[in-house]
C-alpha cells in the first residue's frame, strides 16, 4: 500500500514540479530532476513560473520536523508572490527516511528531512558521529546553524550525491535511559544497549562499555517492557513522545551525540531556479531550521518536567564525568577521522 502510495504521489510531485505559466496545469515530465534541468536554462530571470514543493520527513504532526515544515511552507507561500506552494507529509506517509532520501536523489520530490540514513548517499556525514563532540547545545547551535565554512564544505560533499544541503536544524541532545543511573562507562558493563544499526554507534558504546544491540526503532518500547534490552539511547523529544521514561527509571543526561536534522533539495532542481528563486528558498529553509530549534530546545524544558513528574529521575553529569566518558571513545574518534575527507575533519573539529 504504501509503495502505491508512493508511486502516486511522484507521480504527481513530478508533474507538479514542473514550470508552468499562470495556472497550476500539471505537465507530464519524466521526472523532477529533468524539469530543474530544463528550468536552468532561466537562471537569473522571472518568467512566470511556479513550483510546487512536495517535502516528507519521518516525524509525527506533533514533532519540531513538522513545525519546521509547516514554517517553510508559511514563509514560501507568503514570501514568493505565488511561486512556490509547499505540501508537506509527515510520519513517512510516502516512504521510509531512506526511502525519501532516495527520492529526494532521483527527483520525485523535492525536499525531505534526513537523519542518520543519510551515511547511505554521503560518507562524510559520518563526522555526525563523532561520540563526545560538544560540551554544550550553544555549541552545537554554533557549528550547525552559524559555521558558514563548516556548512559550505558539507555542501560539496552533499552535491555529488546530487543533494542540496539547505542546511541543519538542532533537536538537543540524545540522552541515556536505564533502570539505574549511569555515571561512568564503569555503570554501563553488562548492560545490553539498544543502538540503531550504524556501526560507529556500535563502536562508541562499545568503547564507554556497554553491550550494543541494533534493531528497529517500532520494536524498542515493547523491547524495554519486555526487558529484552536494559538501556537505549535517544533525544528527550522521542524519549518524551514514545513514552520509553515509562519502562525506564533513569535518564542520564550523557550528551554523547548531537541530534539534528539535514534539511535536502534535490540538486537539479534547486540549480534550475532563478537566482531570486534560490534566494527565497534559502530564506524559507532558514525560517523552517530555526522553527524546528526553536520548538525542540524551548519544549525540552517542559518534557523533561513531564518525564520527572511521571517518576523517573533525570541525572545530570558534571563536566569532569563527561570527560571520561570523552575519553574512553577516543578510539571511536580514530574511526571517524579515517572515514571522512580530512576538510570535513577539519571544519568540524576546530
Amino acid at each position: 500500500m504504501k509503495k502505491l502510495i508512493a508511486l502516486t504521489l511522484s507521480v504527481t510531485m513530478i508533474l507538479s514540479l514542473s514550470a508552468c505559466g499562470g495556472k497550476k496545469e500539471q505537465i507530464p515530465s519524466n521526472n523532477a530532476s529533468n524539469n530543474a534541468s530544463n528550468n536552468a536554462s532561466n537562471n537569473g530571470d522571472n518568467t512566470g513560473k511556479t513550483y510546487s514543493i512536495d517535502i516528507g520527513h519521518g516525524g509525527a504532526e506533533s514533532t519540531a520536523q513538522q513545525v519546521g515544515c509547516l514554517a517553510l511552507k508559511d514563509y514560501l507561500e507568503n514570501n514568493s508572490n505565488g511561486v512556490f506552494t509547499v505540501n508537506v507529509y509527515p510520519s513517512n506517509s510516502v516512504g521510509s527516511d531512506d526511502e525519501l532520501c532516495q527520492m529526494v536523489q532521483n527527483g520525485n520530490i523535492a525536499m525531505c528531512l534526513a537523519n542518520s540514513v543519510i551515511l547511505n548517499y554521503v560518507p562524510d556525514a559520518a563526522i555526525y558521529d563523532l561520540f563526545m563532540r560538544f560540551n554544550n547545545i550553544d555549541d552545537v547551535k554554533a557549528k550547525y546553524t552559524e559555521d558558514e565554512n563548516f556548512l559550505a564544505v558539507m555542501r560539496e560533499k552533499y552535491a555529488k550525491a546530487n543533494f542540496y544541503l539547505g542546511g541543519f536544524s538542532v533537536h538537543g541532545f540524545r540522552q541515556t535511559t536505564a533502570n539505574k543511573p549511569i555515571y561512568s562507562p564503569e555503570d554501563l558493563k553488562g548492560l545490553t544497549f539498544r543502538v540503531m544499526q550504524n556501526d560507529l554507534h556500535i563502536q562508541g558504546w562499545q568503547c564507554m562499555g556497554a553491550t550494543p544491540t541494533p534493531f528497529a526503532f517500532n520494536e524498542l518500547y515493547t523491547a524495554l517492557q519486555q526487558g529484552t534490552v536494559d538501556a537505549q539511547e535517544n533525544p528527550i523529544e522521542l524519549i518524551y513522545s514514545q513514552k520509553f521514561y515509562e519502562q525506564q527509571k533513569y535518564i542520564t543526561l550523557t550528551n554523547h551525540l548531537q541530534q539534528t536534522q539535514q534539511w535536502l533539495v534535490n540538486l537539479d532542481f534547486y540549480n534550475g531556479l532563478s537566482d531570486e528563486n534560490k534566494a527565497i528558498l534559502d530564506a524559507g529553509i532558514a525560517a523552517a531550521t530555526e522553527a524546528a530549534t526553536n520548538y525542540a530546545l524551548e519544549n525540552e524544558a517542559s518534557w523533561t518536567k513531564e518525564i520527572e513528574d511521571y517518576g523517573c529521575t533525570v541525572v545530570d553529569l558534571t563536566d569532569a564525568q563527561r570527560e571520561v566518558f570523552r575519553e574512553a571513545v577516543a578510539p571511536e574518534w580514530d574511526a571517524v577521522q579515517k572515514r571522512v575527507s580530512t576538510d570535513v575533519w577539519d571544519a568540524y573539529v576546530d
